[in-house]
């Protein structure tokens, strides 16, 4: 580190000697000078102090003070005078007062120190040797301190200057006493402007208060500094977000001087911020509205399985009640449908009063209510308060238990059938999602309830199909009866020579017609009797081997007929059966007849017999031409015959024989291959 510079100016050559080796001993570096024009030659650059001689006059040392200072610039250096003797004793003084006062002139200091310039006094300068260095160490020492406190100034004032953020001095009571550059930038004031402002009317009202309490609270010491997100009030009016970090300057007594607020704008970043919150918001809305529809599409598909099974209006309204108004948390709803007399009948109505579902049980078409207005212009009504409703029908009365109220038209094509209504007891607004929601439901429902009214009415039709079949049935037997009768007694009295053979042939083909339509009229009964659940069973033990081989001889001489051979396959005696023998014998001849008219001549037929657990397995097997797979789902519908057997009846056999098995409590199935025979398996429980 480079020694502090000292110029001497004094005319006295051996005085200025003898002060440079005190000083230069002192580890000092000195420069000389005997007067002001040689001071200034000398002064390459600024010395850091100045001594001057006692002979100078008090005019040429003021000039010469105030020279220097031009001379040297913006840098002030301190300038000491020799004192003269005092008066008692001619010696020197030694205190500070030797420095004597000033000459008035403004060329003092510029670090306002003590050591001014243009002192008055002289003094000897070997004699006071001593108490010089005292002063020039002094005055070194305090210059030192001054320029080191000069470039730490100055060092802040381009910090605070050339800061890329805002920075600001605001005063305990809240005044701005600086600003930088660039917080003026960011409001869009001058310098000027902003100083002449108070922090409050920067400041967003949301903020102004919590800022004032951070300002409050770091005077008291309360807080050591704080960090804060508020908005500013730029010039324009316009809103600017800044972090703004606050801190207290203290004197070096520890007064508090002013809060240093450093102003950050993160405009962009909230920006950004709240733009990752509305897209998180609109992620978490799609995915709730995600969930719901999953959540409905799920109840969609259980409301459509339950529909399927409902097969009349009420189990259609039910369904509908109970899975679609929980889909759509409804309170109460009710499914009503135009009936043909013009009135409309509500079918069911869960969650309203009963006064009010007994007084609306049958609403004719003429009265002014929105459920009639729904199905005469097929528009969905929503009235999502109840004022709404009462406004567009005050005639029609209505308690205060509902607040929303619905209708949605249920239509099919073009027409209107009835209305699904949907209420809540709270005032409810209606999304568009609901509203598709409410729109598939009734559609839904519309088309339940057609299939259920489609349902009823083949059912009915077909129940009096039946009727009249068993009551046809039952009035031909006689008549058919007679018939058999008189074919018989032709037959036999018929003459018995040649010419009575077209007469006895004739008779047996009467016979055998009348035998046939006998047979169908049974089928047919027995077929209304199945469909309408009335079959009736006479439950006997029964051995089955003996039930087989009835069966057997009955048939044996078709089968020779045709020459194919029937076998048996029987366990041994006492394998039992709890059922009705003549249902029984019914059913495996029919299996048996059917094995006989589908297998050619030469082959064979199996009827066997097992006990499987708790039940017996009856099986008809033939080497016959199969059945064609396509046919075997359709065998035991009524009225149905494959291809092969069109024309030989009435396609009821196996629909009958169905029905004796399930009548049974047992089940029947077929296993069949085209070339090689089918199989026949019925499957009965041994104990009822």
């Amino acid at each position: 580190m480079q020694a502090p510079t000292v110029l001497i100016v004094d005319h006295d050559e051996a005085q200025r000697e003898e002060i440079r080796r005190t000083l230069e001993a002192a580890g000092l570096r000195v420069e000389l000078a005997a007067t002001i024009a040689e001071s200034l030659r000398s002064a390459h650059r600024p010395p850091d102090l100045v001594l001057v001689g006692v002979d100078l006059p008090d005019g040429e040392r003021c000039e010469l003070c105030q020279r220097l200072q031009a001379a040297l610039g913006a840098t002030a250096t301190p300038v000491l005078h020799a004192s003269r003797p005092s008066a008692a004793g001619g010696q020197p003084s030694t205190s500070s007062s030797m420095l004597g006062s000033t000459c008035g002139s403004a060329c003092g200091s510029a670090y306002g120190s003590a050591y001014d310039c243009c002192r008055a006094g002289s003094c000897a300068w070997p004699t006071e040797s001593r108490l010089l260095m005292t002063a020039v160490r002094a005055l070194l020492e305090a210059r030192a301190a001054n320029v080191a406190r000069a470039a730490s100034d100055e060092r802040f004032r381009a910090a605070f200057d050339q800061a890329a953020v805002g920075m600001a001095h605001v005063s305990l009571d809240d005044r701005l006493l600086r600003v930088n550059p660039k917080l003026c930038e960011l409001l869009g004031y001058t310098v000027e402007e902003l100083t002449a402002l108070r922090a409050q009317d920067l400041r967003h009202p949301d903020h102004a208060e919590g800022a004032l309490r951070h300002v409050h609270a770091l005077g008291d010491g309360t807080i050591p500094s704080s960090t804060t997100e508020e908005r500013c009030v730029r010039r324009d009016g316009s809103m600017l977000w800044v972090a703004v970090t606050r801190s207290l300057a203290r004197d070096r007594a520890g007064a508090p001087l002013y809060v240093v607020e450093v102003v950050n704008e993160i405009e962009r970043r909230k920006r950004a911020e709240d733009a990752r919150e509305r897209a998180l918001a609109c992620e978490r809305v799609a995915r709730v509205r995600v969930e719901l529809a999953e959540a409905r599409v799920a109840r969609l598909q259980t409301f459509t399985s339950e529909l399927s099974r409902a097969v009349t209006p009420a189990q259609v309204a039910e369904v509908v009640l109970s899975l679609g108004l929980a889909a759509l948390y409804a309170d109460a709803g009710y499914v009503a449908l135009l009936a043909e007399d013009d009135v409309i009948e509500v079918l069911r109505a869960p969650g309203y009063p009963e006064d009010v579902v007994a007084r609306l049980r049958r609403i004719p078409m003429s009265a002014r209510m929105a459920v009639v207005d729904c199905i005469r212009t097929g528009q969905l009504l929503i009235f999502e308060s109840l004022a709404a409703y009462r406004a567009a029908y005050p005639d029609t009365p209505t308690g205060d238990w509902a607040k929303t109220l619905i209708c949605v038209p249920m239509t099919l094509g073009d027409v209107t059938i009835g209305v699904l209504g949907v209420t809540y007891r709270d005032t409810c607004r209606i999304s568009e999602d609901d509203r598709r929601f409410m729109t598939t439901l009734a559609l839904q429902c519309a088309q339940a309830l057609e299939r259920a009214r489609l349902y009823e009415a083949e059912q009915r039709a077909r129940r009096l199909r039946e009727e009249a079949l068993a009551i046809a049935a039952h009035d031909l037997r006689n008549p058919l009866s007679s018939i058999i009768l008189a074919a018989a007694l032709l037959e036999r009295s018929a003459p018995a020579d040649a010419a009575g053979q077209p007469i006895r042939n004739r008779a047996r083909q009467i016979k055998r017609a009348a035998e046939r339509a006998v047979e169908m009229l049974g089928e047919l009964l027995d077929a209304a009797i199945i469909e309408a659940k009335g079959l009736k069973l006479d439950i006997q033990p029964c051995e089955v081997g003996s039930l087989v081989r009835e069966v057997t001889e009955m048939l044996a001489p078709l089968a020779e007929q045709k020459r194919i051979q029937l076998h048996t396959l029987l366990p041994g005696s006492g394998l039992e059966l709890s059922c009705d023998r003549g249902r029984m014998l019914q059913v495996l001849s029919n299996l048996v007849g059917n094995a006989l008219k589908f297998t050619a001549e030469g082959r064979e037929i199996t009827i066997g017999a097992e006990r499987q657990g708790p039940h017996v397995r009856l099986s008809v097997s033939d080497t016959g031409t199969g059945i064609r797979p396509e046919d075997i789902p359709r065998l035991f519908d009524r009225y149905w015959q494959g291809r092969a057997a069109r024309c030989a009846g009435a396609g009821l056999g196996l629909y009958i024989v169905k029905g004796i098995i399930e009548a049974h409590g047992g089940q029947i199935s077929v296993d069949s291959e085209l070339g090689a025979g089918t199989t026949f398996s019925c499957t009965i429980p041994v104990t009822r």
